[in-house]
C-alpha cells in the first residue's frame, strides 16, 4: 500500500521537497546542493581512489595554518570590505551587520564557547570521548576542551569528533554566499559593471571570490584525508543547520533586517 500524499499525512521526504522547492531561492538551492556534493564525491574518490599524498596531507600546510585554523577572520574581513565598499548605505550597512553578528554567533557556539566547552567538545564527551595520556595522569579524564587537552599533554579522542573543518568552511561559504554572491548568481552585468568601475569596490569582490575558491579547496583536501563518514556527515549537517536557522528560520520573520539583496 503506497505512503498517502495528501497535505496532512505527507511523508517527511515529500514535506521537504516541498520546502524545498517553495522555500529556496535558486541561488541557494545551488550553493546547498554544492557543498553537500563537493563533501560527497569527494569523500568516495578518497574510498575509490588513491588519494596521493601531497602537501595538503600535511595538518601543518600552510593554508590550513594562516587560513583556515584563523578561517572566521578571513571571513570577518573579506566581508567588512564587501559591506563597506560595495553595500555602502547605511541602512544596508547595518543590515549586513547584524545578519554577520547571528551567523557569528553560531559559529562561536558551535566551535569556541558554550558556556565552557564548544558545542562540537560537548559532542564528543557526551559520545564517549575523553582526554588521556600525557603527563596529568587521571586528572586530563576532567578536561573537556581540545585546546587544554593538548596544553597538557594529552589525547583527545574516543569519541564521535564532528568535523570543525566542514562545520566552519561551509558556514563561511553559505555566508559568503548570502551576502557577497548571490547577487552575481543572477546578475552578470552587475558583475561587469563593478569590474569596470574598478578600485576597491572591485578588489574586495575579488578577495570574496578568492575566499570561496580556497574554502572550497580545503573542503576537498578535508573530506579526502581527514575524516571519516559519520564526522563528514555531521560536519555538513551543522554547516548547513547554521545557515538554515538565520537565513530561513530567524531572518524571515525579522523585516527589519530582512535580506541581502539580489541586486546592487
Amino acid at each position: 500500500m503506497p505512503l498517502p500524499t495528501d497535505s496532512n499525512n505527507s511523508p517527511l521526504l515529500a514535506r521537504l521537497n516541498a520546502f524545498i522547492t517553495h522555500s529556496l531561492q535558486p541561488h541557494q538551492k545551488f550553493a546547498v546542493s554544492f557543498y553537500i556534493l563537493t563533501v560527497f564525491m569527494s569523500y568516495l574518490y578518497s574510498l575509490l581512489g588513491r588519494a596521493p599524498v601531497s602537501y595538503f596531507t600535511n595538518k601543518r600546510n600552510l593554508f590550513n595554518v594562516l587560513f583556515v585554523k584563523l578561517g572566521w577572520f578571513w571571513t570577518t574581513v573579506v566581508y567588512m570590505l564587501f559591506l563597506y565598499f560595495v553595500q555602502s548605505r547605511k541602512q544596508s550597512y547595518e543590515r549586513g551587520l547584524a545578519r554577520y553578528v547571528m551567523i557569528s554567533a553560531y559559529w562561536y557556539i558551535m566551535t569556541q564557547w558554550l558556556l565552557g566547552p564548544s558545542f562540537i567538545e560537548r559532542v564528543f564527551v557526551a559520545t564517549g570521548g575523553q582526554c588521556t595520556g600525557g603527563t596529568g595522569g587521571d586528572m586530563l579524564l576532567s578536561v573537556y576542551q581540545q585546546a587544554a587537552c593538548k596544553r597538557a599533554g594529552g589525547k583527545w579522542g574516543g569519541g564521535h569528533d564532528v568535523s570543525g573543518h566542514c562545520v566552519l568552511l561551509i558556514l563561511s561559504s553559505l555566508f559568503l554566499w548570502e551576502e557577497a554572491i548571490a547577487w552575481a548568481f543572477y546578475s552578470i552585468p552587475t558583475v561587469q559593471r563593478i569590474r569596470q568601475q574598478n578600485g576597491w569596490p572591485w578588489l574586495s569582490v575579488k578577495a570574496v571570490f578568492g575566499l570561496l575558491i580556497l574554502w572550497w579547496w580545503m573542503l576537498i583536501v578535508t573530506s579526502v584525508y581527514f575524516h571519516g563518514h559519520f564526522e563528514l556527515v555531521s560536519g555538513c549537517f551543522f554547516g548547513v543547520l547554521g545557515w538554515a536557522i538565520v537565513y530561513v528560520g530567524i531572518l524571515p520573520r525579522l523585516p527589519q533586517i530582512g535580506f541581502p539583496p539580489l541586486q546592487l
